[in-house]
């Protein structure tokens, strides 16, 4: 019988979505979208952070492709990525997403190549189950709450008659009664370090780019029911922002938060992986950031300039444009409107990455400049994204709402499909 591992120090990552490419450009020198190389290049920084602490084991815990049908290109450089890991002997165990799950029945989800491929250190959780893992310091239990569609758990009759929130509160107690499954198979061998990884809402989670989730179709998990004593360590995913949701006390349970910016709404949030030291009944956890592309959202007031264009190009030198992602707005009186001169504004953010909009504000309107990419070749979360960066403005306030919102009734419409 393989003997227990005492401690071990673990790598804790999710949400690399790689394939996002709003606000990117095609990068002639490799023929890839400068977006996807930021993700591509912001995972690599966190595995190589994490084999310099020594790592053990590696946890990611899904969403691993922006769409869930990844193009080969996608699948490549993510497979790349992860066979550091297993070169280096770190056993990597992945956790099925919402972004993983086929849109069609009877497809495979976008993990289940490195299933087939079988034998390459890396273990797949498609299903609620409880499974052990070698590590060079001993053994280990990981349970695996993979996200649940809506088709795939409830039958019709349990969902005929239903409102949208019912539905919900049944998901989720499918959910407690799988996670309670799998702590019971943990306390079976107490000796044995036990580590959960699940992916879906905790209640009270602060959402962040997110927004506050309005969708009442989304299932949210109390805290109690991952806080077990049976675990050492939750390790979560679906949650961009980073955060403890049991304040500090044990067992941690971590949203590690999403690998890079996705949009405006992750501007100020840093991203990273985050690193545990686990024993039994202790784990201590670290968040470590990895170098981000700059997003610059800048606010200009020319109100008051009699030259307004040279306020605006005095206040634009000051900022740190270089390989930025731009979203400019300025405030100048309708009548003077006319002076503003924007090529110049234009050559003053050419040093910038891309350049999402330039906002005109006048008293009682407002002008944007159409970004360049606004095409039919979008997604629609894409293009939902990039109209209410450059149209609309106004809804700045609400535009994380919008969007959370929009996710989930986009995700809500796909499962519809598998019914």
């Amino acid at each position: 019988m393989p003997h227990p591992a005492e401690k071990i120090r673990l790598l804790h990552f999710a949400d690399v979505h790689l394939g996002v490419e709003t606000h990117g450009k095609f990068n002639p020198e490799t023929g890839l979208n400068t977006r996807l190389e930021d993700f591509k290049n912001s995972l690599d920084q966190g595995i190589s952070l994490a084999l310099e602490a020594d790592i053990d084991l590696a946890i990611f815990a899904g969403d691993a492709y922006k769409a869930r049908d990844p193009s080969q290109t996608h699948q490549k450089l993510f497979a790349a990525s992860l066979r550091r890991l297993t070169d280096a002997g770190v056993p990597v165990v992945m956790l099925v997403g919402n972004h993983d799950i086929p849109n069609t029945r009877g497809r495979a989800h976008a993990l289940e190549i490195y299933d087939v491929l079988g034998g390459a250190g890396v273990q797949i959780l498609s299903r609620p189950e409880l499974i052990p893992i070698q590590t060079r310091r001993g053994e280990v239990l990981v349970g695996g709450m993979p996200y649940l569609p809506r088709a795939r758990v409830l039958t019709q009759d349990e969902t005929k008659n239903k409102t949208v929130e019912e539905i919900a509160q049944l998901i989720r107690d499918k959910y407690i009664e799988y996670i309670a499954s799998l702590a019971h198979q943990a306390a079976e061998h107490p000796e044995h370090i036990a580590l959960l990884t699940a992916h879906f809402t905790v209640a009270d989670a602060r959402v962040g780019v997110q927004g506050v989730l309005l969708n009442a179709a989304e299932p949210q998990v109390p805290v109690s029911a991952l806080a077990l004593p049976q675990f050492d360590y939750v390790a979560l995913g679906h949650i961009h922002k980073r955060q403890d949701c049991n304040s500090r006390r044990q067992p941690p349970v971590v949203y590690c938060g999403s690998i890079d910016r996705l949009d405006f709404g992750e501007k100020d949030e840093n991203k990273g992986i985050v690193l545990a030291d686990i024993s039994k009944q202790n784990a201590e956890f670290r968040y470590v950031d990895v170098d981000v592309r700059t997003f610059l959202e800048i606010a200009i007031d020319a109100t008051d300039a009699d030259e307004p264009t040279e306020k605006i190009l005095a206040e634009l030198a000051k900022r740190p444009l270089k390989d930025a992602v731009v979203k400019l707005s300025y405030k100048v009186p309708r009548e003077k409107a006319p002076l503003v001169r924007e090529e110049e504004l234009r050559k003053a953010l050419s040093e910038a990455h891309s350049v999402v909009a330039i906002s005109r504000d006048l008293p009682g309107q407002t002008l944007t400049t159409r970004a360049e990419g606004l095409t039919e070749q979008l997604t629609p979360e894409q293009a939902l994204t990039l109209y209410l960066d450059t149209r609309r403005p106004d809804l700045a306030p609400l535009r994380e709402d919008f969007m959370a919102a929009a996710r989930r009734l986009m995700d809500d419409l796909r499962q519809e499909a598998l019914a």
